[in-house]
């Protein structure tokens, strides 16, 4: 879970612009992370907690966890009275009506968030989609960024945010379910076709190391140190998910042509993960521009940025 000393680390310094004093909140599958923006858009106060694991009443858990991160910002800054909200969401999320429509990992169906939180509040509550926020936030505060690109995040699952001519696609909330994309890709156990998330998602890793080996791991980053550390089988995991990502992302290029594909998720943090991306992608190419595969700048804190800056009406 990220910490608040690496919130502080990323998002201390930066700017959103003007505008009200704002609290936005990131909920994980597995933490929960809040910032307290000021007048100016700088941080002045981060906080974290965990998820509530409570699956079937998640989303009124959820909604207390934010509503006691607005109160201890109350308390312990009262000359920053909070004006605005801004919650971003796992799962398929419809930012125009503000409703959580479905999510798998946190068990709510069409909760309508915007309008709870705002009633909790007290204050004017947008609420987004997690990667499509942190795409937002990667979008306008990343150097160099083209008006056509895609942020892909790998974590439990694997999901897209999508910019298309500088404006970002939500389909009521169901764009960039890359995670669902059907990839044919072959493997030491045989030809695996089906949704990439079953082959490359960080749990979906684990889960094949701890198979094929015999060994369990907690996450991804362990079969990459094991990979590093000289470990055939990680390393054959580790190639399959990388070629499937590469295959998902031909599909990306192929249907909304990005200039710039943005990894984002621990695993980002590997070169192996953006060369081998990259080369994969390449050889299914023909015609088409190829992408520049990068990493995401803002790392974990995206999300909460990408939150702060839907207060920031301008952004």
């Amino acid at each position: 879970m990220t910490t608040r000393a690496e919130i502080l680390s990323v998002a201390a310094g930066r700017s959103l612009g003007p505008g009200p004093v704002a609290l936005a909140v990131d909920v994980g599958g597995t933490g929960m992370k809040a910032v307290l923006f000021d007048e100016a858009g700088r941080l002045v106060e981060a906080m974290t907690a965990p998820t509530p694991e409570c699956a079937d009443a998640a989303a009124g858990e959820v909604v207390d966890v934010v509503a006691e991160f607005g109160a201890e910002f109350g308390r312990t800054h009262p000359d920053h009275p909070i004006a605005e909200a801004a919650v971003v969401l796992p799962g398929i999320v419809d930012e125009a009506t503000g409703t959580g429509v479905f999510s798998a990992n946190l068990g709510w169906r069409n909760v309508p968030f915007s309008r709870i939180l705002t009633d909790r509040l007290g204050v004017a509550t947008t609420v987004s989609h997690d990667v499509r926020a942190a795409g937002r936030a990667e979008f306008a505060l990343a150097e160099e960024m083209p008006g056509n690109a895609a942020m892909v995040t790998i974590g439990t699952g694997i999901a897209a945010a999508i910019m298309v001519e500088g404006r970002l696609v939500s389909a009521g909330g169901f764009a960039g379910e890359v995670g669902f994309c059907e990839v044919a890709v072959d493997t030491a156990d045989g030809l695996f076709r089906g949704p990439i998330e079953h082959i490359a998602s960080a749990a979906a890793i684990a889960r094949r190391y701890s198979a094929r080996s015999g060994t369990a791991v907690v996450g991804s980053l362990d079969v990459l140190g094991a990979m590093h550390s000289g470990d055939a089988v990680a390393a054959a995991v580790f190639a399959e998910a990388v070629d499937a990502l590469g295959a998902m992302c031909a599909q990306l290029v192929a249907v909304v042509a990005p200039e710039a594909i943005v990894f984002g998720g621990g695993l980002s943090s590997a070169d192996e993960l953006l060369d081998g991306v990259d080369e994969a992608l390449r050889a299914r190419l023909d015609f088409h521009r190829a992408p520049h595969i990068r990493r995401a700048e803002l790392g974990p804190v995206a999300g909460l940025i990408g939150a702060g800056l839907l207060t920031r009406r301008s952004r």
